[in-house]
């Protein structure tokens, strides 16, 4: 199961977001046939969204989209209460290895564009705010996000792990954050968090995401209720049927002359097929 869970620690001094998105970045990959470099990009972005998500109390979604120039093209993720979706504009894309034996998620990225994050409170109202790229690598991106959009220092740790199958094996995110009054303990928080490297091996190796906030904050910590997440697309034939409704009669004439139309939802790749009959039922009215 993909969940998510809050923490506190230093008599509250310190927050911190774990989540396990294992199973969400799995079904990402597997929606798109995604290359192992697209799937980790995808999961990374997943766990970024959820943890960014975890304080956002109402009914709305919120969507990371990153973009930099890279020959993945745009990376998004959005988390809607307790669902996940993804989607990459290149999902086939290679690329070599980098020379510490990583999937090389920052040249994939690229580095020449922004970390947006857009907040929809489910009534019409949105809050965008956005960040120039550091690295591509979304975990560092994610970072300075918190620090120069929410003014908040934090840690920030994203990983994903991919088998010898070229499936996505482990998943998950971690985010630390210092209060104010955490001064006397940050800078051990800052050297054990230094020490979680391999994040995702971790999962892999069945840690939870509870040892994770274990293993980088001061006891005694106190653990909130974990969050239930899962990959789950919110398209739908209705929305579809809107998009296609919504164009230009000339564009309209043009798929009815075509025998019909496709829409293919572009975060789960489900296809709405709509006869000739029905475009030329809505013409009509």
């Amino acid at each position: 199961m993909d969940y998510r869970i809050r923490a506190t620690a230093a008599a509250g001094t310190l927050r911190a977001i774990a989540t396990h998105t294992t199973l969400s970045a799995r079904s990402a990959q597997e929606a798109h046939r995604a290359a192992p470099l697209a799937a980790a990009a995808m999961g990374r972005a997943m766990s970024a969204a959820a943890l960014l998500a975890a304080d956002f109390k109402s009914q709305g979604r919120l969507i990371v989209d990153i973009e930099g120039g890279g020959p993945l093209g745009r990376v998004s993720a959005e988390c809607a209460g307790e669902f996940l979706r993804a989607r990459v504009d290149h999902p086939e894309i290679q690329l070599d290895l980098r020379a510490d034996g990583k999937l090389a998620v920052g040249q994939g990225v690229g580095q020449d564009g922004f970390f947006r994050v857009r907040r929809e409170d489910g009534e019409g109202h949105f809050w965008e705010s956005r960040t120039a790229l550091v690295s591509g690598e979304i975990g560092e991106d994610l970072m300075r996000y918190y620090l120069e959009s929410e003014q908040v220092t934090s840690a920030v740790a994203v990983g994903v792990l991919v088998g010898i199958n070229g499936l996505v094996a482990a998943s998950g995110g971690l985010v630390v954050q210092a209060l104010p009054g955490s001064e006397e303990v940050v800078e051990g928080v800052a050297e054990r968090f230094s020490e979680l490297s391999h994040l995702s091996h971790r999962l892999a190796e069945g840690e939870s995401a509870e040892d994770l906030l274990r293993s980088v904050l001061p006891q005694p910590v106190s653990l909130f209720e974990p969050q239930s997440l899962e990959f789950r697309c919110q398209c739908s034939r209705s929305y579809s049927q809107a998009i296609l409704q919504s164009l230009p009669s000339e564009e309209l004439n043009r798929l009815i002359e075509e025998g019909g139309a496709e829409v293919i939802c572009n975060y789960c790749r489900t296809p709405y097929q709509f006869s000739k009959r029905e475009l030329q039922e809505w013409m009509k009215n």
